[in-house]
């Protein structure tokens, strides 16, 4: 993680920590493709106040996080205190495991994008940790995005409102996850909530989802 990441979001420690929703994509994508009657072994990557953890750890997983950001531990370790989760510090492109340890793979909410200079050091380490056959699921910002394409469409980085450096994927990142995995599914963020929820904003990125704001890659090994 680039420096300036990584200040910023050990100053934000604190309201990551206090931070407790579980978002409706997360929901759809874990109950669609991680299924702990086949594998309990998930590993959540940049945790960072461990927001996803006590909500993951009801369905069934035996987890653990990690996040590259001491305080973010702090606060995740605080946060997960008396449930049986494993959140350790560690760096997402060098993983202290051995080879084929987990059944899934988790890095939510753009925390892959905060790698710096190449977030797919952290994919290829996901890809060995995992077990035949598992699956990943990182998410990403879009470089298309209607709103930011006058700032990002030309660059791989670009700041966002807190100043975080972030990657913006496109849809040809498919063929650089391809490199890692055997299969890989492209998802929209917008795309899986209910139309019944939508907004007139919404509607525009479920006819056109290229133009979405965030996007999921759903890889199998």
């Amino acid at each position: 993680m680039i420096k300036n990441n990584f200040d910023i979001y050990t100053k934000q420690a604190d309201i990551y920590g206090k931070a407790d929703y579980w978002r409706s994509d997360e929901e759809f994508l874990v109950n669609k493709y991680f299924n702990p009657q086949k594998g309990r072994k998930l590993l959540v990557l940049g945790c960072g106040g461990g927001r996803t953890l006590p909500y993951l750890q009801e369905k069934g997983f035996d987890i653990t996080a990690i996040d590259i950001v001491p305080k973010m531990v702090e606060a995740a370790q605080k946060k997960v205190q008396g449930l049986n989760i494993k959140v350790l510090e560690m760096d997402a492109t060098n993983l202290k495991f051995d080879n084929e340890s987990f059944d899934y793979v988790f890095f939510p909410f753009h925390g892959l994008g905060c790698i710096y200079p190449n977030i797919y050091r952290a994919v290829s380490e996901a890809e060995r940790v995992l077990k035949k056959d598992g699956l990943a699921i990182f998410n990403l910002h879009n470089r298309f995005f209607l709103r930011g394409i006058y700032k990002k469409f030309y660059k791989k980085y670009a700041k966002d409102s807190y100043g975080i450096l972030v990657y913006g994927a496109t849809p040809l990142d498919f063929f650089k996850f391809k490199k890692y995995f055997k299969k890989v599914i492209i998802s929209y963020r917008i795309s899986m909530l209910p139309w019944k929820h939508a907004n007139w904003k919404d509607v525009c990125y479920k006819l056109i989802p290229i133009l979405d704001k965030s996007m999921y890659f759903i890889c199998k090994k």
